[in-house]
């Protein structure tokens, strides 16, 4: 991904660090998966020592996915085994409408965008919507867009299951074109 010399001269393998926001069954673990070249039963790697993301397999830890869904740790950052220099924060999203997950996200973001480290600072935030006419944005993901944020981190909107809105809007008499 990057490299850059140390003053050793040494080249240092750096990561791109990326939050990924979105609601529950938006399609978030299948776009981490593909973007690492991960396969379908490829299992993420989660290191929470020091806030430090080690590369090195025999520091890492191995645990369970978490079968409940809606229990996301924010600091918790996590790669797949494929591509480990993808690093990937995963938020609990708003589909709560709890205010305290939005400025749990913005206090986050500021964090990260302060580090000096390029390994520790956040370089992406990818928000994933649903291209589904039943599900609009919701109060707080407006918010999230409306509201200036700390630092100068980008926002990648990324519509997801457009699949699922062809099949919403098809009618099959007026033909794929018009419909």
């Amino acid at each position: 991904m990057f490299n850059f010399g140390n003053k050793r001269g040494k080249q240092r393998q750096q990561c791109f660090r990326i939050l990924i926001i979105g609601r529950a069954n938006a399609g978030k673990t299948t776009l981490l998966k593909h973007i690492s070249s991960a396969d379908s039963s490829e299992a993420p790697v989660y290191h929470k020592i020091r806030r430090r993301l080690s590369i090195n397999p025999t520091k890492d830890v191995r645990i369970k996915i978490n079968t409940k869904r809606g229990v996301h740790d924010i600091n918790q950052s996590f790669y797949f085994p494929s591509n480990p220099r993808f690093v990937f924060h995963d938020s609990p999203g708003f589909e709560s409408g709890d205010e305290s997950q939005l400025k749990q996200v913005q206090r986050f973001i500021h964090q990260r965008s302060e580090e000096w480290k390029i390994d520790e600072q956040l370089h992406a935030i990818w928000f994933c919507l649903l291209t589904n006419a039943s599900r609009p944005l919701l109060e707080l993901e407006r918010r999230f867009f409306n509201e200036r944020r700390p630092g100068n981190v980008p926002v990648i909107a990324i519509f997801t299951k457009f699949d699922d809105l062809i099949t919403q809007v098809y009618d099959p008499e007026l033909g794929l074109q018009e419909s």
